[in-house]
């Protein structure tokens, strides 16, 4: 191997077809800058790609073997490997040692995620053990004080994601969910103040909360350069969320069981929220930055300076994804958290339970998320036999079909409980194995790199603007007209959602890399 001038310096030859291709250079660079290093490039039409250091470390990609590139690998012992149109690299190497760390802290978020916004409801019912009785309108505030901070947080990190970079734009989700979640604890405060304190800190949350959705989905998207390896990491960092709605009812359990006061219990379970954040707070800061993000900035390809709106508009087939991403988004998270905030109703019209039998409504809901739970592995299994756009069609239908069955003949199911809670719980199954996996990973898979997070956090943001309207005007024809109205009005909605997947989603073919 010659000797190279500059350590710090890499050196790269790229073979392509046809000649001076911008991706193949952009590929290289992206693997480079891994290991913290610039690299130069040059571009040859007669010799291979390969990239190696004075280390004799060597970081390699290539497109698919129809380009008619080859690799050229050369190990630290002098061995020599060519490949055509494969990755080589080692599972050890610095590349996806980072991607790696940067995987784990997306997915530890996403637990966080779902357990900070599940675990309110919880807490709020040992609140009203320990203090007085509220007006509905504070206790509104606090729940609802999350979902708005999360509408600002994805929209904000959105933006903060395409313009800094997914790393720093992680660390500070997590610091803000960190603080958001002790403050709600923590803070001293008096019968007089504790819901508006409460609400204000769970706004802090929010906006940590929300800024995962965008950051954590492009993170995970940008793992590798295998589209089905990338399809599956985006939602396996996204069953995570089943595990933190999981943790949230479970832990509520433990502690009843334990005896702990309402008092300290309701502390207890929102301090818990900080734990997750604080266990990968270290290695987010360690991670490196995407190597697809740095590889972009360095060749001046990103499109962050121009107008997102001009982009839209210019663009119809851009348009058309994102009103196929935000709407299917908004009209599954009405019928979802709509729905979460009626799992109380509904075990107590079954099982005669209400906030005075905690242990009881805690332990059902576990088994209700438990039910649920499979439905995020079953949504990774599937990823790569058919496309998102088929999970989340199938999804939207089947729960169309069994909230029809509940909400038409809920009265005689009444009679049933086992059967009525089973069906509920598969609504819950269905939407895992369907669009509330599927809305988070779409945007990560269909919007370009360089305004994908931005697009992301549109997208998602309309998912928690129908996540408020769902628990705004669920609540009021539950009280006017009954459950079962709220759950026939949920399959339509699920129906609608179906159709508009089928007319703005398209469905994409996955290539092997």
């Amino acid at each position: 191997m010659p000797a190279m001038p500059n350590a710090n310096r890499v050196h790269a030859s790229v073979l392509t077809t046809p000649p001076s291709s911008g991706k193949a250079i952009q590929q290289c660079q992206s693997e480079l800058l891994e290991l913290g290093q610039a690299p130069t490039i040059k571009v040859q039409q007669a010799s291979p790609l390969s990239c190696t250091t004075e280390r004799d470390v060597l970081i390699t990609s290539a497109a698919s073997s129809s380009t008619g590139r080859t690799v050229r690998t050369t190990d630290g012992y002098g061995s020599t490997k060519t490949t055509a149109g494969t990755a080589v690299a080692k599972s050890d190497s610095p590349r996806n040692v980072y991607a790696k760390k940067r995987v784990i802290v997306s997915a530890i978020a996403n637990l966080s995620t779902a357990y900070n916004l599940a675990v309110i409801n919880y807490a709020l019912m040992m609140i009203r053990q320990t203090y007085p009785p509220s007006s509905p309108k504070l206790t509104s505030a606090v729940v609802s004080s999350s979902l708005c901070g999360a509408i600002v947080g994805q929209l904000t990190f959105g933006y903060i994601g395409d313009a800094i970079g997914r790393k720093k734009g992680m660390i500070l989700t997590l610091m803000l969910t960190i603080v958001g979640a002790l403050t709600s604890a923590l803070l001293p405060w008096g019968p007089d103040s504790i819901y508006q304190i409460l609400a204000l800190s769970r706004f802090v949350l929010g906006l940590g909360v929300g800024g995962v959705y965008p950051l954590s989905a492009t993170t995970a998207a940008e793992a590798s350069h295998d589209d089905v390896q990338n399809s599956k990491v985006v939602a396996a960092v996204f069953s995570f969320q089943g595990c933190g709605q999981l943790l949230a009812p479970l832990l509520t359990y433990v502690l009843l069981w334990l005896g702990v006061h309402a008092a300290i219990g309701w502390r207890i379970l929102l301090a818990a929220g900080a734990l997750p954040g604080l266990f990968v707070l270290h290695q987010a800061f360690e991670a490196h930055e995407s190597s697809e993000f740095s590889a972009r900035r360095m060749s001046g390809a990103d499109s962050m300076h121009r107008s997102l709106f001009d982009m839209l508009r210019q663009d119809t087939k851009l348009c058309r994804k994102l009103i196929g991403a935000s709407l299917g988004w908004f009209l599954f998270d009405i019928t979802f958290y709509g729905n979460v905030i009626f799992t109380p109703v509904i075990l107590e019209d079954t099982y005669a339970l209400d906030s005075h039998h905690l242990p009881d409504v805690a332990l059902y809901s576990v088994v209700v998320a438990l039910i649920a739970l499979p439905g995020y592995y079953a949504t990774v299994w599937a990823v790569g036999r058919v496309t998102f756009k088929t999970i989340q069609m199938q999804g939207f239908v089947v729960m169309a079909i069994l909230f029809f069955i509940l909400g038409a003949f809920y009265t005689p199911l009444l009679q049933f409980k086992a059967l009525l809670l089973g069906l509920y719980a598969a609504t819950f199954f269905f939407s895992n194995f369907g669009p509330n996996v599927s809305t988070f990973c779409l945007p990560a898979e269909i919007f370009p790199p360089d305004i994908r997070v931005k697009l992301n956090g549109i997208s998602a943001a309309c998912g928690k603007i129908g996540a408020t309207v769902g628990a705004a005007f669920f609540g009021v024809i539950e009280q006017d007209a009954g459950v079962e109205y709220v759950l026939v009005l949920s399959a339509f909605i699920s129906l609608f959602g179906a159709l508009v997947t089928h007319r703005y989603i398209q469905s994409k073919h996955y290539s092997h890399h």
